[in-house]
């Protein structure tokens, strides 16, 4: 196997030199349109951006943030996947805005002091006494025949020990309790000082300050959903813009299967602490499909540079127009194609079709057919702009307007590629024949035989052949 196939580059985030170098999806139009509504809005907000796996969530997010670190705005980016090892998010949330402060001229140490001690204060105030609650239930739990009976051992064993310490636990218990509702007033007061002083502060920056959370849906259900309720109860502020970044219907399963709780019949959760949702665009761009491929098979080495066209790139391209793949499942379909990939240009073709996937087709044949059908009718639409952008030549005697739009797919490869030996067009007819054939095996076989990963005995074990191929090799 060639090295060049194993060249996968990786997304380094954290190192990004220029904000939206690469973007393949047009992503930067959104970026410059949240900055600019950012830096108008004259109240705190937070935001939701709304995508599914794998179109690009986090390469947006990562290059908007560096965008609005290169426009001079204050930004802090939080993975809150890496953090929801820890039962409350609020200590998170406070450090990364204290840390935030400290790049502004317009605020002191001291005061960013202030804000930390008020934070340490609020902290103190949502200790909660239901772990101590919890653990005492459980145990009784435990004894009514909630657990298996291992543990059902441990709490005989245990349950001694823990009788003789009961009413200990119970008094102070008790006077934690008294003492919570004793400082009730104070804490509420506690509170009210920290969004007073958060407030103050943020109105010192000069422009707004954007939170962006990151990877929010992979995160424990409670962890989120605490996360998000803290951020509305204690840092709504004017000048502070939270975006939470999700698969927002992920998420609300998440929740529903967590607590219970039904969108159906309760209606959207989320949209009790989200003030406005932005779905990033599933793009269907045809165009940009082209973008997307060139340089995807640039990187696996099928392509010798951006600008190279070949016979597996417009293959690809009617691939991609059949399975309309996000980003990153395109990504893993070509990854697999280069582990697989042969040194037979035409079996890589008949690889790559099936690696892409002939579902929900009856038969190869007809997956074929179908595909060709989708290059060509688009390479024929809108022609002139497409003879424009490829720079292709003049061809013959022919004008634009008397190609046929079955012919297009052909002529290129012909014309352009200089590919005579058209095979997709002569597996399509060996399959034509057959059906008109006394001798159908015959026909297929003579054809299939040499693009077939195996010996081929019958042409019925030719896709079972090359589908036991990929399953074993990966």
């Amino acid at each position: 196997m060639n090295a060049d196939q194993l060249n996968w580059l990786k997304d380094n985030f954290e190192n990004i030199e220029k904000a939206w170098e690469g973007d393949l999806w047009d992503r930067k139009r959104l970026g410059i349109q949240l900055t600019s509504y950012v830096d108008r809005l004259q109240c705190g907000a937070v935001l939701a951006l709304d995508a599914r796996w794998g179109e690009g969530k986090t390469w947006f997010v990562r290059h908007w943030a560096k965008h609005l670190n290169e426009t001079q705005h204050n930004v802090i980016y939080l993975d809150a996947f890496a953090n929801d090892y820890l039962d409350d998010p609020f200590l998170t949330i406070a450090a990364e805005i204290s840390e935030a402060f400290k790049t502004s001229e317009n605020i002191d140490d001291s005061e960013i002091e202030s804000f930390n001690e008020k934070t340490a204060s609020v902290l103190i105030s949502l200790a909660t006494i239901l772990p101590a609650i919890a653990a005492k239930v459980a145990l009784h739990w435990i004894g009514l025949g909630g657990a298996g009976e291992a543990i059902q051992e441990v709490y005989k064993d245990g349950k001694e020990v823990y009788d003789s310490v009961s009413d200990e636990i119970t008094g102070k218990l008790k006077e934690h309790i008294e003492k919570k509702i004793e400082n009730h007033q104070l804490e509420k007061q506690t509170i009210v000082d920290f969004k007073k002083e958060l407030g103050e502060l943020a109105n010192k920056l000069n422009r707004p300050l954007v939170f962006i959370i990151d990877e929010l849906d992979r995160c424990r259900p409670d962890f989120a959903i605490r996360l998000i309720e803290r951020i509305k109860h204690f840092f709504d502020i004017p000048k502070i813009v939270f975006v939470l970044v999700m698969n927002k219907p992920q998420l609300l399963q998440s929740i529903k299967s967590f607590y219970g709780y039904d969108s159906e019949m309760d209606g959207d959760y989320l949209e009790k602490f989200v003030d406005f949702t932005i779905h990033l665009s599933n793009e269907s761009d045809v165009y940009d499909f082209e973008e997307v491929i060139k340089y995807q098979l640039f990187r696996i080495g099928e392509l010798k540079s951006l600008d190279d066209r070949n016979e597996l790139f417009y293959w690809l391209l009617g691939l991609q127009l059949d399975k309309r793949l996000n980003g990153r499942e395109l990504i893993k379909k070509l990854n697999k194609y280069a582990l697989l990939r042969t040194r037979n240009p035409k079996k890589n073709l008949i690889l790559l079709s099936l690696i892409m996937g002939q579902k929900p087709y009856a038969n190869y044949h007809i997956f074929i057919n179908s595909i060709v059908k989708k290059i060509n009718g688009y390479l024929c639409t809108d022609k002139h702009h497409f003879m424009q952008r490829h720079n292709l030549r003049t061809w013959g005697s022919n004008s634009i307007s008397d190609i046929e739009e079955s012919e297009w797919f052909r002529l290129i490869l012909e014309k352009e590629l200089e590919i005579t030996d058209t095979f997709i067009d002569k597996i399509l007819s060996a399959y034509d024949s057959a059906k008109q054939s006394k001798d159908p095996e015959y026909q297929l076989i003579s054809v299939l035989k040499d693009v077939s990963i195996s010996d081929l005995d019958h042409s019925n074990n030719f896709i079972k052949d090359w589908q036991s191929y990929i399953d074993k090799g990966l």
